[in-house]
């Protein structure tokens, strides 16, 4: 695994944190490219886009630190907040983003659905793109395995191990190709948005099985409960919308 990426006096590239930085600056450039055709000013994807990178860092590290309270119990807040220090967790970042984009765009007066179907396929891109810096770093990994790709993570263990991480980089790559084509059929204003927690559920709900975690509650992990919240969300505000349009017709 590489972990550091490059190291140059006392300044270390850390794995991670370079595929975090391409993940959103991939996401901010083609988007950019894409707000004029479908209707967002620029200047409110850069707003929104600085919005989203603090509430990404900041609650994916405070969803860590719940899930993990037992390591922080004595550690000083001020360490506690420091994202490189132990881990992050995708949940609580997306989680934040989406409370915080909600806000910002009833304040700027923008269309908060149609926002998040535009930004889906490349919030699913971001999370491949992270995903494979998870691998460098050697977090993330699977139980112990005989499959072929089984891959070694030296800071572990010398056992061959499902690589979840790529399992994970596969299923975004895969979920943003499948949302940039069905945008296409999109047949009102968050429908793209909820196909994204639906695949996303799907996809989180089985990697958990092949993945190291805590199962906590009814043998499933938060992650897994938490895919089935997304899944369960996104039917029935697909439900809801298709009575709403039966009703009018």
């Amino acid at each position: 695994m590489y972990p550091v990426l490059l190291e140059c006096g006392g300044f270390s590239l850390y794995a991670y944190g370079a595929t975090l930085a391409l993940a959103f600056s991939v996401g901010i450039i083609w988007m950019r490219k894409e707000a004029p055709g479908k209707g967002f000013n620029v200047e409110y994807l850069y707003e929104a886009y600085i919005i989203s990178i603090f509430l990404a860092i900041a609650g994916s590290r405070a969803a860590f630190v719940l899930l993990y309270w037992e390591l922080y119990r004595d550690v000083p807040l001020w360490r506690i907040m420091l994202s490189w220090e132990r881990g992050l967790t995708f949940y609580g970042g997306l989680l934040a983003v989406l409370l915080g984009v909600l806000l910002h765009c009833y304040y700027r007066k923008v269309p908060y659905l149609k926002l998040m179907d535009f930004a889906a396929p490349f919030i699913a891109l971001g999370y491949a793109i992270t995903r494979i810096g998870c691998f460098l770093n050697g977090c993330c990994y699977g139980h112990v395995t005989t499959v072929p790709w089984g891959a070694v993570f030296p800071l572990i263990d010398g056992l061959p191990r499902h690589p979840t991480q790529l399992y994970a980089a596969f299923a975004g790559l895969a979920i943003f190709v499948l949302l940039r084509y069905l945008r296409r059929y999109s047949f009102f204003d968050g429908y793209i948005f909820m196909l994204f927690f639906i695949y996303y559920g799907i996809y989180r709900f089985i990697v958990e099985f092949f993945r190291v975690g805590k199962f906590d509650w009814w043998l499933l992990t938060p992650a897994q409960l938490m895919a089935l919240l997304f899944i369960a969300v996104a039917l029935l505000f697909l439900l809801w919308k298709r009575r709403s349009a039966a009703s009018e017709s």
